[in-house]
């Protein structure tokens, strides 16, 4: 029980780092030293302690314009239908990323992922050069409100990790590293 009230604070600090105001504590900063540390430590959250975990109502909160003034792309253009399965997805992603769950992530990606990456073996044997710090931070970071999408999918911050639904499943159809 300890550790997922811990796992659910880590999460929320996580979750709490899109908070860009001038003179936010540096130690919830998701570029700050103290959190690349706590994306690359093993932590203990088993996978299927994630059927109880929610979204709060911020999460849920659809956007209408994004911050730099743009207007979002509908979700079916996205092609994603179910919004809130797909939030689900990407918080339980933030918590694998989190843990280093390799084998567990190999299963949200469809492959081939890259030329190289073609299989889940494939995968795990180069997990640490896929998903560097910057492609964990890029899902850590991920502002659930502001979710660029477009007629490929979604993505994570500047495009690093993109997503899809594919019928009923979600999958990350792309890493740039």
């Amino acid at each position: 029980m300890k550790n997922y009230i811990l796992s659910f604070i880590i999460l929320s600090s996580v979750v709490a780092c899109n908070d860009t105001t001038p003179g936010a504590d540096e130690k919830s900063s998701p570029n700050s030293d103290s959190f690349v540390a706590k994306i690359d430590s093993p932590k203990t959250i088993a996978p299927d302690r994630l059927a109880g975990f929610g979204l709060t109502l911020e999460e849920m909160q659809d956007d209408s314009v994004f911050t730099d003034g743009s207007v979002p792309t509908s979700w079916e253009v996205a092609g994603i239908s179910d919004v809130k399965g797909f939030k689900l997805f990407i918080k339980k992603l933030q918590l694998l990323v989190l843990d280093n769950e390799k084998e567990q992530l190999a299963k949200e990606i469809r492959y081939p992922l890259n030329k190289s990456i073609k299989t889940e073996a494939d995968f795990i044997k180069n997990y640490d050069q896929v998903f560097t710090k910057d492609a964990k931070l890029s899902i850590a970071k991920i502002n659930f409100s502001q979710i660029f999408r477009n007629s490929k999918g979604a993505m994570s911050d500047g495009g690093m990790v993109w997503f899809a639904q594919e019928g009923k499943e979600f999958k990350i159809i792309a890493v740039n590293y």
